[in-house]
């Protein structure tokens, strides 16, 4: 897997709607298989040092480094099931759980 972008995560903001605002254009099974779909990459190519990346102006997904995510959000440690869903249009992210 190449790393064809860079996240600049200290120019978004942190926001609490864009999961809400996902379902809202996409649906909830829609949105709930993009994270699933997201969850499935990092098992498959990730590792201990990424977290999976939700676009959600495209549902595309990437896998960023999990130490940037921790510095910028503020984090002290990362679990399993989590993804960080970011808007690309807002400029801004949310991280989820998995329930």
């Amino acid at each position: 897997m190449k790393n064809i972008t860079s996240f600049n995560f200290d120019q978004c903001s942190l926001s609490n709607d864009l999961w809400l605002d996902f379902i809202n254009k996409i649906g909830f099974i829609k949105a709930n298989l993009a994270v699933q779909q997201s969850l499935d990459l990092q098992r498959m190519q990730g590792s201990t040092s990424t977290i999976p990346l939700l676009i959600l102006e495209t549902c595309g997904t990437a896998l960023v480094n999990s130490q940037a995510v921790k510095t910028y959000i503020g984090l002290s440690s990362l679990e399993q099931g989590m993804v960080l869903i970011f808007s690309s249009k807002l400029n801004s992210v949310q991280l989820l759980r998995e329930n």
